[in-house]
């Protein structure tokens, strides 16, 4: 096969499941951080398994990057025991930074574009955006965004308390990390996160500046960040992204084994590669 033609391997091909029972997970990290979720202790001691400092991506297929470590705890309590955890080892594009992560400039509908925005999804439960522009009619402070000045939004960004920040239509927007607790008035998380695809309570729909606002720290990743990626019909890919219909977002993962039953195989003459945001494309 050709230089040109390989690839590196998806970070989400490192991911893995195990069954561990909710007193035996210890936690680390989490958004009041600024980290994803992350595991302080192996959860048992199967070899191979999770291991301390890995990334918790899922609990029981209910996504909690961008939760605090708080309300990571809640969604492992809301379920019977024991849980599925879905972990990944960190590595030079995700690490258990968020910060890092949500600078990385991705393909729109590609794996990690959506995560991007589960993360962003989750912040959102618990932090109010900042902006420096004034409030607009029907604005109220401290629900729709906190307004504040240009001084206080620098000073904000200098001390690493801002998670994203950015410029729209000429003013500063930012993503604070949340607090450690939830405020007095604030949902339980459980009952945003956990709920029937039909439910009308989980549509969470972020503000538009911010999701369109230009980051100054935005990167592209290196395609040498990860381990090497197949471009033929292996079996250690990515699925496909979340999708996200009327401001829910669904992320969910593609079982590699359900997929080559689902799917007529790929003619002699052609092959499978992935782009280096996780994209797939065909070759003949």
């Amino acid at each position: 096969m050709s230089k040109s033609l390989r690839r590196r391997r998806h970070w989400l091909s490192r991911a893995q499941e195990a069954a561990v029972a909710g007193e035996a997970l210890q936690l680390g990290g989490g958004a009041e951080f600024g980290q994803f979720p992350v595991l302080a202790a192996a959860p048992g001691d199967a070899e191979p398994g999770p291991c301390a400092g890995d990334i918790v991506l899922e609990v029981n297929g209910t996504p909690v990057s961008g939760l605090t470590r708080r309300d990571v705890r809640a969604v492992v309590s809301h379920f019977p025991q024991p849980v599925r955890v879905r972990t990944v080892r960190p590595g030079r594009i995700i690490n258990k930074e968020l910060r890092h992560y949500l600078s990385l400039q991705f393909q729109k509908g590609s794996v990690d574009h959506q995560l991007q925005q589960v993360i962003r999804d989750n912040l959102y439960l618990r932090t109010i955006p900042c902006t420096t522009r004034p409030p607009r009619d029907g604005e109220v402070p401290g629900v729709d965004y906190n307004f504040i000045s240009l001084e206080e939004f620098k000073t904000l960004e200098d001390s690493g308390a801002l998670l994203e920040s950015g410029t729209f239509d000429g003013n500063f927007y930012g993503t604070p990390k949340p607090p450690a607790e939830p405020g007095p008035f604030q949902q339980d998380v459980v009952d945003q996160v956990v709920l029937d695809d039909n439910s009308d309570e989980a549509q969470r729909k972020r503000t538009t500046s911010v999701s369109m606002m230009q980051r100054a720290d935005t990167l592209v990743p290196d395609e040498d960040d990860d381990d090497e990626r197949p471009t033929a019909n292996g079996t250690g890919y990515p699925g496909p992204g979340p999708s996200h219909t009327d401001g829910v977002t669904e992320f969910r993962y593609l079982d590699p084994v359900a997929r080559e039953d689902s799917m007529e195989p790929l003619p002699s003459n052609w092959e499978m590669a992935y782009t280096d945001s996780g994209m797939i494309y065909f070759i003949e």
